[in-house]
Formats: structure tokens, C-alpha cells, sequence
């Protein structure tokens, strides 16, 4: 149940116990890919009796503020007062309990005593702000970055994964180490950390401060924090956890009363220009968004659907998409950021796992969001998506006539199945030719290519597939010119005629040197050319900018874009849209498959 208070958005996970959890998430890209682990580790202990807040701090998530605001420290520790007091008030718990993961672990510990906490449980917790800071560092200055892109570390902060960390939250978690604790955050501890963990101190400081701690081994940290996919699925760690937290503790103890109640009203977040709710829509109220309504709506405009980045949750990586829906909010346009199936918070789908991308199931999750804007008054939408969600962007805009914008990022795909794993996507993927070509002559990926090198005979493989399925695309469409049907399943050029020929206005983006301007040369020859040459269609290049625009400046040039797409489009448009029309002209091939079957008509 979606809750809001003191401006930190959270969902509570009701249960009849006495002892209430309050989780604390870690920070940036692991809380990213930890969500859905995070959200099934609330489940299980509501489960088993334990009333659950889960919530974002402030600055995060789909909270209220950014992270550059002043005091960031203080406002992530009171955040976490906030919660276990309203937790208190709405589920009448008598204890408390945090439960804190990496960075929200040191948090954690650091406010447990002030708020009453009669557990603490720390996972793979840093035991000093210094620890967190010098890993993040680390990180930071690792990770692969685009050749303009400015330094991940310098005056204005630490750059990771899409967040920023500024000096002065940075000076503030300087001043945290719980080996000067000089009390005992709570009466009982448990800390699970990594073999490499530094926390058995922290057991011995708590122990000889009196409170009675348990230590247990994370077998389970390098795999849920590799990746979205990787923490969908069950974690040993967090089971642990649960049995303890619930282990003197009968589910359905404490009696229903005042301040018990679970049901109400959808909260709402007033921001400056703008108001936010939660959503939930489509089969059974499976489906999860958060719609920004403008206070001032621009007359007319079309709203924005914005897409899952691959597995991302809805917020975006580096909460693009959260500040891409204020941002248009200031400019009097509505948006919905919404998870589709198995993503984010929304409901697993039946028979398929949790994490998979490009699943042509998702059209339909993506239709539903289009519900949903249309019953809060916005007849139309501009559908947005990167990565994956790029492509369930175009299939909607072919399914939907109510799309009557459609906006591209970094595709790496342009037809949707049974679903992949990002892992899958991402080693599936292929270079432009150009990218390879010069190496040919080099021996020694010869070499490579006849010993079955698993890279080189990938790449050898998707050029090849490559050029055969442009030739049999080619083929379609000469068959298609002489009998009027029979287009190839996965011709992509005749499916964005179609949508030229409705008038959608379509804006596709590509990072400089992206891997995804391969799949682009495959479907329309080198630089996109043909698409270039289509009405309605604007294609760009964001240099200095990585595949997922974890870079500022990149992302800031890509909200620019997309004003100017809006403004294209312009007041007119919603006012010949009024709910579902005739689908995409015949002979679009699998890009207008029955999306139920995955059948195509041609």
C-alpha cells in the first residue's frame, strides 16, 4: 500500500504483529538493483507477521527534494525517525525493528537508539562513513565512462552510476563511525556481512557495549548487487533475517483498532508546480505508476508515458525519469512513470520470471498506463522509452493510436518475444560493421574466430545473422511490392512508415558510439539512412553520453530534445485522439503482431 509522510514516499506491508520493520535501503545504483529483491524481502516478512515500511529517502526515489540540496545527511536520518513513527501511528506496532542494507545499515545504527529500535539488523553494513565513501570513490573512478564525459570524482562531488554525491553530504558522512558509538544501537543485533566485509569489529564494540549480537555470513551480496536481473531472485540473507526478526513474534497478535486501518485514500505530493499520486491499474491493480500532474496544465498537451530503462525501476537510472516528469510538470504537461510486469513495483507476471525485458506482454502493461492517463483526463500521450523500453515505446505507439508521439533511446532491439535477461540483451549485442571491419586483417582474431573464442565467434555470428536478415527484409519488400503483403516480421522500416503515415512524430536518440547503433545499421543501413530520409522522424547523437545517460550533461541535453519534441507536436494533436482507433495500416509485419499470441498477420 502506497504511503507518504513528512515528503518521503514508502509502501507499507500490512501484518497483524507486534513488532514492526522499517527497512533502510543502500544507496544510488545498488538501491537500483536492489529494488525488487528489497520489495520481495518486505513480502516475506509481512508474511510472517510483521508489519513493513519501505520507503525513500529524501532526495530519492519518488520522495521529495534532489540530492543536491543542503543537509542531505540529516534529512536520509530523519527520514528514517519519520518512518518508524509512522509506522507506530499506522499499524499500532508496540516494537520497532530497522533493517538496513549497505549504507542504509550505517544509517540505521546511527539513528536506532534515538528511535526506540528494539532489533537492529545490519546487512553488509559500512562501519563508517569513510568506509562508504572510499568504495564509492572506488567505484566511481572504475566504471567505464564515455571519452567527454567530465571526471567521476572532482569539486562538484562523487559521480556514480547516475547519482551524485556532493561534498558537503560527503564531509557530513565523514563524521559517522560506529566504532565511537558509545551506547548500544539496540538491545538485539544481527549483522550478516560479505567474507571481505569489515563488520566482525562492529559485533565486538556492540557486544562490549551489552547488546547481544549474532553474526552470519551474506552469501548472497555479489550476486544481488551484480545486477536488476540478478537480484529478482531469491536471497538466502534476507531469509535469514525474517526468520530472526520473526522468531518470538505470532502472526496475527496484535488486535485491529484506531490507527490500525490499511486502507485510504492514494496520497498525494504537492511539489512546487506539480502533484503527485500513486497508480494502480491494469489486470487486478497488478500494474504500478506515479502520475505528475502539473498545478498549471498547459491547454491540450499530450501527456507523457515514460518506460522501465531495461529493468530499471520506474524512477530511472539516476532518477532520470522522476526528474524528466518535474521537469515537465513545470512545463504544464502530465506524465506517468509506471514499472511494467515483473519490473519495479508491479505484480509478477503468471509463467514468467521477474527482470526479463523486450516481452511482448509488456505492450499491454504499457496500454494499461494509456488507461490510466485517459481516466485522469489525458486523451493522449508521447511514449518514451531507453534501452528496452525503447521498444515496447514503439510497439504501443503501433498498437495504440492514442500514441501520438514516440521518442527513442539507445534501442537495442526493435521487436519484442518471449523476453531476455539485461545480462542476455546486453552480450547479445552488436557493433556497427565498421567497428570490426579493420580488425579483420589482424591474424590474430583469425585466430580467435577459428579456435570458437566465445567473443569473437558471437560477434562473427550477429554479423552474419546480420546480413542474412537484411537480405531476407529485402526480399519482403521486393515480395511486398509485387503481390501488396509479405513484408518481413521484423521489418522495421516499413513499421515506422506506418506510424509516419498515422503522424506520429517520432524523435530517436543514440549515444555517440553506442553498441545499439549496430542493431540501427542492421535494420536501416549505416548512420540509420533510410530512417533519416522519413518524414517525421528526427534522429540525434548525444556525445559525451553513455547507454543509460548516467551523465548529467547528457541527460540534460536529452530532456532539451525532448521539449522540443513537445513543442513540435504542439496543442493540436490531442484534439484528434479520443480513445482506440484502427491499429496500423496492413503489412507491418510482426511489428503489428497480435500481442496476445506473438502471431503476424503477414
Amino acid at each position: 500500500m502506497p504511503v507518504l509522510f513528512d515528503g518521503c514516499f514508502g509502501w507499507l506491508h500490512p501484518a497483524g504483529g507486534r513488532r514492526g520493520v522499517v527497512l533502510c535501503a543502500p544507496y544510488g545504483g545498488e538501491a537500483l538493483a536492489t529494488h525488487r529483491a528489497w520489495r520481495r524481502f518486505a513480502e516475506s516478512l509481512a508474511a510472517a507477521g510483521l508489519p513493513v515500511l519501505r520507503f525513500d529517502y529524501p532526495g530519492t526515489g519518488d520522495s521529495a527534494g534532489e540530492e543536491g540540496d543542503p543537509a542531505r545527511l540529516n534529512a536520509w536520518l530523519g527520514g528514517i525517525r519519520a518512518a518508524a513513527a509512522h509506522l507506530r501511528a499506522v499499524a499500532g506496532v508496540e516494537e520497532v525493528a530497522l533493517v538496513g542494507l549497505r549504507l542504509g545499515g550505517l544509517l540505521a545504527a546511527a539513528v536506532a537508539r534515538e528511535v526506540g529500535a528494539d532489533a537492529l539488523v545490519l546487512l553488509s553494513p559500512f562501519p563508517s562513513g569513510r568506509a562508504f565513501l572510499q568504495e564509492l570513490r572506488a567505484v566511481a573512478l572504475l566504471a567505464e565512462r564515455p571519452a567527454d564525459a567530465p571526471p567521476a570524482v572532482g569539486p562538484e562531488g562523487i559521480d556514480s552510476a547516475g547519482f551524485r554525491l556532493t561534498p558537503e553530504t560527503a564531509e557530513a558522512l565523514r563524521a559517522l563511525d560506529l566504532a565511537r558509538v558509545a551506547e548500544a544501537p539496540a538491545r538485539r543485533v544481527l549483522i550478516l556481512d560479505r567474507p571481505e566485509g569489515r563488520a566482525a569489529a562492529l559485533a565486538e564494540r556492540f557486544r562490549a557495549l551489552g547488546a547481544n549480537v549474532e553474526e552470519a555470513p551474506f552469501p548472497d551480496h555479489a550476486r544481488l548487487m551484480s545486477s536488476v536481473q540478478h537480484a529478482a531472485l531469491d536471497c538466502s540473507a534476507f531469509a535469514r533475517a525474517t526468520a530472526w526478526l520473526a522468531q518470538d513474534v505470532a502472526p496475527g497478535v496484535a488486535p485491529a483498532g484506531p490507527g490500525r486501518t490499511m486502507e485510504a485514500p492514494a496520497p498525494r505530493l504537492r511539489l512546487p508546480g506539480a502533484v503527485e499520486r500513486p497508480l494502480r491499474f491494469g489486470p487486478g491493480a497488478g500494474l504500478f505508476g506515479i502520475l505528475c500532474e502539473p498545478v498549471a496544465a498547459a491547454a491540450e498537451r499530450p501527456a507523457v508515458l515514460l518506460l522501465n530503462s531495461g529493468a530499471t525501476p520506474h524512477g530511472g537510472t539516476g532518477r532520470m525519469s522522476v526528474r524528466l516528469a518535474r521537469r515537465l510538470a513545470a512545463r504544464g504537461i502530465a506524465s506517468l512513470r509506471l514499472d511494467l510486469g515483473g519490473l519495479g513495483d508491479s505484480a509478477s507476471k503468471p509463467g514468467r520470471r521477474d527482470g526479463l525485458i523486450y516481452c511482448r506482454d509488456m505492450v499491454e502493461d504499457a496500454q494499461a498506463g494509456l488507461d490510466a492517463l485517459e481516466a485522469a483526463g489525458h486523451a493522449a500521450a508521447v511514449a518514451v522509452g531507453l534501452c528496452a523500453g525503447a521498444a515496447v515505446a514503439l510497439h504501443v505507439a503501433l498498437a495504440d493510436p492514442r500514441t501520438i508521439g514516440l521518442v527513442l533511446v539507445n534501442p537495442g532491439r526493435f521487436v519484442l518475444g518471449d523476453g531476455v535477461t539485461q545480462e542476455e540483451a546486453i552480450g547479445s549485442a552488436v557493433k556497427p560493421a565498421a567497428a570490426y571491419l579493420p580488425r579483420l586483417t589482424e591474424p590474430a582474431v583469425w585466430r580467435a574466430i577459428l579456435r570458437q573464442d566465445r567473443k569473437a565467434s558471437r560477434v562473427a555470428r550477429g554479423l552474419s545473422e546480420r546480413a542474412a536478415r537484411r537480405l531476407r527484409i529485402g526480399a519482403g519488400r521486393l515480395r511486398a511490392g509485387l503481390t501488396g503483403r509479405g513484408y518481413a516480421r521484423d521489418d522495421v522500416l516499413h513499421a515506422f512508415q506506418a506510424l509516419t503515415d498515422r503522424g506520429v512524430r517520432t524523435l530517436m536518440v543514440h549515444s555517440a558510439g553506442d553498441v545499439t547503433l549496430g542493431e540501427l545499421e542492421a535494420q536501416a543501413g549505416a548512420d540509420g539512412g533510410r530512417l533519416r530520409r522519413m518524414g517525421g522522424l528526427w534522429m540525434e547523437r548525444l556525445a559525451g553520453a553513455d547507454h543509460s545517460l548516467m551523465e548529467r550533461a547528457a541527460r540534460e541535453r536529452f530532456a532539451g530534445l525532448l521539449d522540443d519534441l513537445l513543442d513540435r507536436i504542439g496543442t493540436g494533436a490531442t484534439g484528434a485522439v479520443r480513445g482506440k482507433g484502427p491499429g496500423p495500416p496492413e503489412g507491418t509485419g510482426a511489428l503489428r503482431v497480435n500481442h496476445a499470441t506473438g502471431n503476424s498477420p503477414a
